[in-house]
């Protein structure tokens, strides 16, 4: 996690943060918030006031909204995302407002400020008030009635429940009944732990089920890991040493480098059943995930609901002789890393300082190479828009254009309508990327705000002009979704489409991936896949797309987030569960886990070099 410094406020709506805007969203005219009887006592300027209105909205009308969008868990959201709350009621006020505060039965009018400062003091005062007095354990009948809404929260909002195939129902009532046969209390992380297992298989991959609560620290073997890293080489998981030098990794036992099993339990078990989460994900994303949390050992039983040992047997390979040890788990990361991924790391935080310069480079033989470690919003990082249009057009001359989206998280999809216009060739535009559905049991055959965020638009939308309709139309003759859409239970289809702009690249593209691009990194892949001058190169990508919903149970208060929307790519496969398959597979070798060698970018070179 990056930890931003303020350095000063711009105007009344924004602030900037080392060259980045941040948000309003992310800020709190309030230093703490609690609670008497429902209602918000709230700290402003070091003293405890009682809350009654904020410019014009009076408390009734924001604590009504609240419970009504936020049921069990209205109190966090007012105290935490009150920017949030505010615009889910039609407003969204300045940096300064207006406030009238009360104390001993007397009113006044103060001018508050909403800064992040006072949302991370919010946001502490929370978590040490949560802690204090967070029931670890709810009655077998509270279990019960949330393990009841957690079905009609995917009956009514996830789309994945209703194409999956997997009967959701059955295992709720499975779990429901589990629970009935054991004591009279049940603890939450337990619960929440059995519910992930059920979303984890309907494949949802942007989803979660969290206890918001849970503190690690009450857990000694929580933290446990493995006293040496693990990664994948040629899909085969590797343990490696610690690295202690800039040469890089090197097997943790020469001889005997596959991981073969844990405590009697193969890595294949740990991987596809313990590590339930990526159950669902494309094979080489699968298998880094599964590595990953392998290694925190101790957190990957937890949440299986067992406990772990303070030392384990540990059987590694050659592929036919085998070799046991028995290892003391420590506390201490000492675990794998990409060198490769540390360095898009440091672009990351080259961008949050207002540095876009090292994005972008020529490389030998006259090609020209961007990288994007994020899926930014152009409001979030000033000046970005202009720096990659800028370069595209300086790169006019190139031999070939890499856009590396390797180890990209995701974010929206600001960058990809940019890179769009230059890359859509006129003879192809306008070319229909993508296609989607929105869970809805009511008829939807509108734009939507939170799909036109996302630039899908339905059929008839103004933002298309005939000539788009007209490809849709003729894209519709050949495409066939691989999933049946209810209609009675999804909206009628939305669709992304992309564009030629006044300039447009006309070498080859080559947008380069692994399994780390997630998310709005996999859609930028997916959507340019099939245009005749652009190849997807590398691993097949770690797809999702998911439009996600949170929402909490009523006295459990686990989180619950559900993705409400199917997204399809051209070819009709949904992007969850299965990425984007390269056209041209370069996978990570030796040289690039273990010594930071960027073999699939050098062996690309050697592609468009040779072509």
């Amino acid at each position: 996690m990056r930890f931003y410094v303020i350095l000063i406020a711009l105007s009344f709506n924004a602030l900037v943060v080392f060259g980045q805007k941040l948000a309003l969203e992310k800020a709190s005219p309030f230093t703490a918030i609690k609670w008497e009887e429902g209602q918000p006592i709230v700290r402003f300027d070091n003293e405890w006031y009682h809350f009654e209105k904020l410019d014009h909205l009076k408390k009734e009308e924001i604590i009504a909204f609240s419970k009504s969008e936020f049921g069990g868990k209205w109190q966090k959201r007012f105290s935490e995302d009150l920017v949030e709350v505010l615009q889910g009621l039609g407003y969204k006020p300045n940096a300064k407002v207006e406030l009238v505060l009360s104390r001993n039965g007397n009113s006044k009018t103060y001018t508050g400020t909403f800064t992040l400062a006072n949302r991370q003091q919010v946001l502490r005062y929370n978590a040490s008030a949560e802690q204090a007095n967070r029931p670890q354990k709810i009655t077998n009948k509270q279990a019960i009635e949330d393990l009841q809404q957690f079905e009609e929260i995917l009956e009514s909002k996830s789309s994945y429940a209703q194409i999956s195939g997997y009967d959701y129902k059955a295992a709720i009532k499975e779990l429901s009944s589990s629970i009935v046969s054991k004591k009279e209390t049940i603890d939450i992380d337990e619960l929440a732990h059995e519910m992930a297992k059920i979303m984890a298989k309907i494949g949802d991959r942007h989803s979660s089920i969290k206890n918001e609560s849970f503190d690690s620290r009450g857990h000694e073997s929580y933290n446990l890991r493995l006293p040496f890293g693990l990664t994948t080489i040629d899909g085969k998981l590797v343990a490696t040493k610690q690295r202690l030098t800039e040469k890089g990794y090197t097997y943790y036992d020469q001889h005997y480098p596959y991981l073969k099993s844990i405590n009697e339990v193969s890595v294949e078990t740990l991987i596809n059943s313990f590590n339930y989460k990526a159950a669902k994900a494309p094979m080489a994303a699968k298998n880094t995930l599964g590595a990953l949390a392998i290694e925190r050992y101790g957190e990957l039983l937890f949440k299986n609901n067992l406990e772990s040992t303070s030392n384990v047997k540990v059987v590694f390979t050659d592929g036919t002789n085998e070799r046991t040890e028995t290892f003391q788990l420590t506390n201490e990361h000492k675990g794998y890393r990409s060198i490769l991924s540390e360095e898009h790391a440091k672009h990351s935080e080259q961008v949050a300082n207002g540095k876009l310069d090292g994005l972008s480079k020529i490389l030998g033989q006259n090609i020209g190479y961007i990288n994007l470690p994020e899926m930014y919003h152009y409001d979030d990082v000033e000046g970005l828009k202009d720096f990659i249009q800028n370069k595209i057009i300086s790169f006019s001359n190139t031999k070939a254009l890499i856009i590396d989206v390797r180890n990209n998280p995701g974010g929206v999809r600001d960058i990809l309508q940019t890179v769009a216009s230059y890359v859509v060739q006129p003879t192809q535009s306008p070319w229909v990327a993508n296609v989607a559905y929105l869970r809805t049991d009511k008829p939807l055959n509108a734009d939507e705000e939170s799909m036109n965020g996302r630039y899908l638009y339905s059929y008839h939308s103004e933002k298309f002009t005939d000539r788009d309709r007209q490809a849709i139309d003729k894209f519709n003759q050949s495409f066939q979704p691989g999933k049946t859409v209810d209609s009675s239970k999804f909206s009628a289809p939305f669709y992304m489409v992309l564009r030629s702009g006044d300039y447009t690249y006309t070498q080859p593209v080559y947008i380069l991936v692994n399994e780390s691009s997630f998310s709005a990194a996999s859609v930028f892949a997916s959507v340019f896949k099939g245009l005749p001058n652009v190849k997807i190169v590398g691993e097949t990508t770690d797809g999702s797309s998911g439009n996600s919903q949170v929402l909490y149970l009523k006295n459990s208060a686990i989180r619950i987030k559900v993705s409400t929307m199917l997204s399809f790519q051209r070819n009709g496969k949904t992007l969850d569960g299965n990425g984007t398959v390269p056209d041209i597979v370069i996978p990570a070798d030796e040289a690039q886990v273990l010594k930071g060698e960027d073999s699939q970018l050098n062996k690309l070179i050697q592609i468009i070099r040779q072509g």
